[in-house]
């Protein structure tokens, strides 16, 4: 991948930089030898073309429109009243996107509104948030009843009664203090507040020896299974291998990201922190930029990453960096500075033995990943480096480091750091997507992540594992027999399947920067379309011997001698164990378990036949293919997945 793109900005003030370097400087940058110099070196000449660098924050509110948020509320209440609440929902998240911050009182009539619809939607939870921020953002106190007798009536719907009754009672707090009532009926009002909350208060204590503690958020816990290890050598670097017999369909890593950031195009569509789909809308109060699920992750992302990119998502996105360059930055402003000035003297002396150990949001887990840095040339050496000296202009011009703090090159060099084990680390977070319920899916890039367990798995154009989301969290099974002392593979592009073995392999070197020397690539495999069908590919029974023997059905003779260890195999005997195994039947059960939703007994079915199909034959051959493709599917639907039209045509 490539730091940005050619349509924006960035490419023309690259190009201009390179021309205003002279053939001494160009050398003096070649010869440098680590790349705190060369951004400090860069950093020091980039002034000479910096006005062509429009790199500016927006001011804050730009975007927001009280007009367009009015006419988005008076088509949600319009909506409402047609009891379309799904459509009036969308109308009040966009308004709510449009409200300048200043406006706070409107923002509070609109939560009101919103909340109704939330709770005609049977969402309790999100309305009770809704009520909550419309009261902070000052809902009218002539009002205020209202909204404690809504939270009042929600909490006794979900049998929380003794929050029902601190809201009943705020309820004829608020009656007594500020009411436009005549007196007659806030008193009569009043009075049957009372009753109910007598009512609700015997219920409460009538249930409460019965009522189990309040549960917790929960917490997410990664998971490696205990049969991965990982290994490093000169050749692979570190790689994961099996420590033990690894079946398909075993789910062997799940991890939260290091760091996640969505493409331009999902930004408000997806929540920025999570990457979930976007049903209640939470924004930025400054910018209409980025969306989120929950005020949950509202809260995560402005004070943290978000507070510094607000404001600069637009202009880099005008600029043409990539998502690796967006990657590269967030690593850094996810964090405080100081976080990073505290571990500054540790990150030269790190050791595996003990970033293993920490978890996956430590920069030190992330730092010493591949940069390849000793395969890049100088041209492209010096793109990357400009770049990151753009992406330390945010920092400074974001206020992320101090006005007072000297610049000495260290998050710069960071920077360019976290670009190289970015481009070829982070991995694409999908999402599956569709028109209707039952058409096929595809898999949709909707964003980048960085993985710090997974990003140590090593390729094969035949890989040994699948990977799917949910939000960002990436899930990880095996799709095939995975030998003890094998290295667990995983795939950066190219299957042998579907792409020629000199295809794949400078595909992988111009991207990944090195030559593929995979079982596939080795023996040349053939694409699936090239399988010959009327040739079987039998395993030799001799001990420990992994030699295929090649059967012609056509042939008469049904011994086969094998060539490397001598062992005769009867070939009928091995023919009738695959009849008696049914695999036609079984394969069809799967896929019809598939089609129905039953996603988990499907993968069961699939893996068990190939379970049996691996004791017998030797890939590749076209049966064990189209089962990893059965693996891979039921994978991705038990994943993040998007259906268009949910409901048929009436």
């Amino acid at each position: 991948m490539e730091v940005s793109t050619e349509n924006g900005y960035f490419h023309g003030y690259a190009k201009k930089f390179r021309r205003a370097l002279g053939v001494k400087e160009f050398e003096q940058f070649a010869a440098l030898a680590t790349d705190q110099e060369r951004f400090t070196f860069v950093n020091e000449l980039k002034w000479r073309v910096v006005n062509d660098l429009p790199l500016e924050r927006a001011e804050q509110g730009e975007g927001k429109c009280m007009d367009k948020a009015r006419e988005g509320e008076a088509q949600g209440r319009k909506l409402a009243r047609d009891e379309d609440w799904p459509g009036a929902l969308k109308c009040y998240n966009q308004s709510y996107l449009l409200i300048p911050e200043q406006n706070a009182h409107d923002k509070a009539l609109l939560l009101d509104n919103r909340a109704q619809v939330l709770l005609q939607l049977g969402k309790a939870d999100q309305a009770l948030e809704d009520i909550d921020r419309a009261v902070s953002y000052g809902f009218p106190k002539d009002r205020l009843a209202e909204l404690w007798e809504r939270k009042a009536q929600i909490f006794q719907s979900k049998k929380d009664f003794k929050a029902a009754v601190e809201c009943y009672d705020k309820v004829v707090h608020c009656l007594q203090r500020c009411c436009t009532l005549p007196d007659a009926e806030r008193d009569g009002k009043i009075r049957e507040l009372q009753k109910i909350t007598d009512t609700v208060y015997y219920q409460y204590k009538n249930v409460q020896k019965y009522l189990e503690p309040p549960k917790g958020d929960r917490v997410f816990r990664p998971h490696l299974d205990g049969g991965v290890l990982y290994e490093c050598n000169e050749t692979d670097g570190r790689f994961a291998t099996a420590q033990t017999n690894l079946r398909p369909n075993q789910l062997i890593l799940k991890e939260k990201p290091h760091v996640a950031a969505l493409v331009k195009e999902y930004s408000l569509t997806h929540c920025s922190h999570c990457f979930e789909r976007i049903e209640i809308l939470y924004c930025c109060p400054q910018c209409t930029d980025v969306v989120f699920c929950s005020g949950r992750c509202e809260r995560a992302a402005c004070g943290s990453y978000h507070r510094y990119e607000c404001g600069f998502l637009r202009t880099l996105w005008k600029s043409g960096a990539t998502i690796v360059s967006h990657l590269a930055l967030r690593i850094i402003t996810q964090k405080p500075c100081s976080y990073f000035e505290g571990i500054r003297d540790e990150l030269p002396h790190l050791e595996a033995s003990f970033t293993d150990k920490l978890t996956s949001d430590d920069y030190r887990k992330v730092f010493n990943l591949v940069t390849h840095s000793d395969k890049r040339n100088t041209e492209d050496y010096l793109i990357w480096t400009l770049m990151a000296t753009m992406l330390n202009s945010v920092l400074r011009q974001g206020r992320y480091t101090t006005t007072n703090q000297p610049d000495d090159g260290f998050l710069g060099y960071l920077l360019l750091h976290n670009l190289q084990i970015v481009n070829y680390s982070a991995h694409d977070v999908s999402e599956v997507q569709r028109k209707r319920p039952n058409e096929s899916g595809t898999s949709v890039a909707i964003g980048a992540a960085l993985y710090p367990m997974l990003a140590l798995f090593n390729h094969s154009c035949d890989p040994g594992i699948v990977r799917y989301f949910t939000g960002t969290t990436v899930h990880v099974r095996t799709i095939k027999n995975i030998a003890a002392g094998s290295i667990i593979a995983e795939n950066y592009g190219p299957l042998y399947t579907k792409v020629p073995r000199t295809e794949r392999r400078e595909s992988l070197a111009r991207n990944y920067r090195f030559d593929c020397c995979c079982q596939a690539c080795e023996a040349d495999w053939p694409a699936y379309a090239d399988m010959d069908q009327s040739v079987i590919r039998f395993r030799c029974t001799g001990p420990a011997c992994q030699e295929a023997l090649l059967f012609d059905l056509s042939s008469e003779c049904y011994t086969v001698r094998c060539g490397v260890c001598g062992q005769t195999v009867d070939i009928m005997e091995r023919i009738k164990m695959l009849q008696e195994a049914k695999m036609l039947s079984r394969f069809n059960e799967a896929s019809h378990l598939y089609q129905v939703g039953l996603f988990e007994h499907a993968l069961s079915k699939y893996a068990a036949i190939m379970i049996i199909m691996d004791k017998i034959l030797m890939p590749p051959y076209r049966d064990y293919h189209l089962c990893q493709q059965g693996i891979r599917r039921c994978c991705l639907d038990l994943g993040s997945c998007y259906i268009e039209c949910p409901a048929t045509d009436k």
